[in-house]
């Protein structure tokens, strides 16, 4: 699987969309979620960040480290910057998620795996679930993105479909050196 750097100059390269099962070369991301960056987290971008996301097309695929180096400068303001931008991010998608045939957080769970596909190509990993019972969930995301913006973007889908007291335990982190992520997810509806 593809390594970002931490950061890196900003490089806005338009590639031609890949075909879905196509996960060889660098890893891709849809200009979709630089777009809504640009729009929930405005004030936390640079003035460079800012001149070249409103330049940003949203049905265009960009090189994954633009989207990695914007997350870990958001991370270095505030720890907790990338965990809040993706809850804001993945709440306002809502119709989006209904188009995918989502109604419940339990379809957020078992629909996610194929979301990251939808977003996602290239080398750039794979995410896992599986229901363990009523508002509980195993997820292992073996992808090369801040996962603290992962972590806010669960929590925002699932909230967006009404699940309430949330928790999400970040129990094993490739940041920490696993070969993967793990949340383990429980909630009320």
């Amino acid at each position: 699987m593809y390594k970002f750097e931490r950061r890196v100059p900003l490089d806005f390269t338009p590639y031609p969309e890949p075909p879905m099962d196509d996960r060889t070369g660098p890893p891709l991301s849809q200009g979709v979620i630089l777009t809504l960056i640009n729009t929930v987290a405005v004030e936390y971008c640079t003035p460079e960040m800012r001149k070249a996301l409103n330049d940003v097309d949203p049905n265009t695929w960009y090189h994954g480290q633009v989207l990695e180096s914007i997350l870990n400068e958001f991370e270095d303001q505030d720890p907790t910057l990338p965990q809040e931008v993706g809850k804001n991010i993945y709440y306002t998608l809502r119709s989006q998620f209904i188009s995918l045939g989502m109604q419940t957080p339990s379809d957020v769970i078992t629909t996610i795996p194929l979301v990251w596909n939808l977003v996602t190509r290239g080398d750039s990993g794979e995410w896992r679930t599986k229901m363990l019972g009523p508002g509980k969930a195993h997820v292992e995301l073996e992808q090369p993105y801040n996962c603290m913006f992962e972590h806010g973007g669960l929590l925002g889908a699932l909230e967006c479909f009404d699940a309430t007291d949330v928790q999400l335990e970040h129990v094993k982190c490739m940041r920490r050196g696993d070969p993967y992520c793990v949340f383990e997810v429980t909630w009320d509806a």
